[in-house]
């Protein structure tokens, strides 16, 4: 099973819970669990999932589709009702005819799946007009081909449709917003048959500054639902899944480690969970032996490319008054009460009261607080925007880097000042599976290359410094 397919199946335990109330306006939505949902779709209530990167908004959507939720929250009224799961990410291209392409794609799996005589005519309607889409006579084919499909499954089938759209967020900032002005208009006409489930890193309306886009958030105004960091019980279950999985140990030491430094996010606590599984040794460990762990291990996580990687995905998920609200915890704000501070915070990126606000992960926390350095004006050295990608050099954006020398960079970055050493590079750069497979030349080689990219004279190098017999380190400024 591959690192990203058990991060999903793990992403959705049994009977957590992890649906939690945004606003205060919205408090008429009930008990904050899988139940809320389950009871808004059989109220045909269009649902907003708001969630950074990788908190399990993508399972939380399947589970409308699974029989067995169906049936434990819907009952019998479990056949009234058909969720179709759209995943953006299948779409062919970021245009309106691939939008609607991959909708009719999708309700005509599920349509095949079910099919029986009441459900074969509307079949037939939506391949037909399937298959105009696809070979569109005219621009006016396109839109009108996805209507009179919808029209088959609004006017004529016998159960309740909804469309759970999910990675929404690239589909509202670069299509045309009048395909979701035509979704708005959909609603409004089957409004007790048709409905739509969105999952999101950020508001429908923080996404699109289209007045056709707006129109259509609108319908998601009373009913936006953020994902937040999963709790202690559920962090618990979520390690002890892990551990049976790989086959690891951890004490109860190591599991107060990971809650400290992940904080509940499942894709934070996938890649520390790897990263300790790698170092905790023998079953029972004595006090000093898991300290010894630890220090290693905090010594690791800065230069871990999936544990960054992570961070960089949660930060640039954030819109700008969320990320200087953070950044305020680590006094870069001049606001008392920066903008998108009650906004983090009902999302559960922070947490605590008053002057115990922190970030909700160490991990992230420590991201965040190199921002800080990054956004300071004037600096001089080598700064690497995490958010962008982009790499500076006494304030001139280097050249682009590739993929290796980039991350090579976050690796030294990650140990600002300290000693890498040639296994650290191999393990990071290229992976586990390479320890064996890259020589010293070829080290040597992208070293070169990430050089001749950020020093002034390559040939005397200035920031990336060889420490012989050791390894290299990397020199801010």
């Amino acid at each position: 099973m591959r690192k990203s397919d058990i991060a999903q199946a793990r992403a959705l335990l049994p009977g957590q819970t992890l649906l939690r109330q945004a606003l205060p306006r919205q408090a008429d939505l009930g008990p904050n669990d899988l139940g809320t949902l389950f009871a808004a779709v059989r109220d045909m209530h269009c649902i907003s999932l708001v969630g950074v990167s990788n908190l399990g908004k993508s399972a939380l959507l399947r589970s409308l589709t699974d029989a067995t939720m169906q049936e434990r929250y819907l009952g019998y009224e479990a056949a009234n009702y058909l969720p179709i799961y759209i995943d953006l990410n299948q779409m062919l291209d970021m245009t309106e005819q691939a939008f609607y392409e991959l909708i009719l794609r999708c309700a005509i799996d599920v349509l095949e799946g079910g099919a029986n005589a009441a459900v074969e005519p509307v079949l037939q309607r939506v391949r037909a007009a399937y298959d105009a889409l696809v070979k569109p006579t005219s621009n006016f084919q396109v839109p009108l081909s996805f209507a009179q499909a919808m029209a088959a499954i609004g006017d004529l089938l016998p159960q309740k449709v909804a469309l759970l759209f999910d990675e929404l967020d690239g589909p509202v900032c670069e299509i045309d917003g009048r395909v979701f002005l035509n979704l708005r208009a959909l609603k409004d006409k089957h409004w007790q048959g048709l409905t739509y489930v969105t999952a999101t890193n950020r508001r429908l309306e923080q996404l699109g500054q289209d007045g056709d886009v707006a129109e259509f958030a609108e319908l998601f105004a009373r009913h936006v639902l953020y994902i937040s960091p999963l709790n202690d019980a559920e962090i618990a279950a979520f390690v002890a899944r892990f551990a049976a999985d790989e086959d690891v140990t951890f004490s109860e030491e190591d599991l107060a480690f990971i809650r400290l430094w992940a904080g509940g996010h499942p894709g934070l606590l996938e890649a520390i969970c790897h990263l300790l599984g790698s170092l905790t040794g023998q079953p029972v460990r004595d006090a000093t032996q898991d300290w010894i762990i630890h220090r290693r291990a905090t010594e690791l996580i800065p230069q871990d490319t999936g544990i960054q990687t992570e961070c960089h995905n949660i930060w640039s998920d954030l819109t700008s008054p969320e990320q200087e609200a953070l950044l305020s915890l680590f006094g870069a704000g001049s606001e008392k009460s920066p903008a998108g501070m009650d906004s983090v915070i009902a999302q559960r990126l922070v947490i605590g009261q008053g002057p115990e606000r922190r970030i909700f992960a160490r991990a992230f926390a420590e991201f965040v607080q190199r921002q800080n350095t990054v956004r300071r004006p004037g600096t001089t050295g080598i700064r690497v925007d995490s958010e962008s990608g982009e790499v500076w050099v006494n304030g001139v954006q280097a050249a682009t880097l590739t993929n290796l020398e980039y991350r090579l960079l976050l690796l030294l970055y990650g140990r600002l000042g300290k000693i890498v050493t040639k296994y650290d590079v191999v393990e990071a750069v290229w992976g586990e599976d390479y320890i064996d497979e890259v020589d010293d030349a070829r080290i040597e080689k992208l070293v070169s290359r990430l050089r001749q990219k950020l020093e002034p004279d390559a040939a005397n190098p200035h920031y990336v410094i060889t420490v012989r017999g050791r390894g290299y380190k990397l020199v801010a400024g």
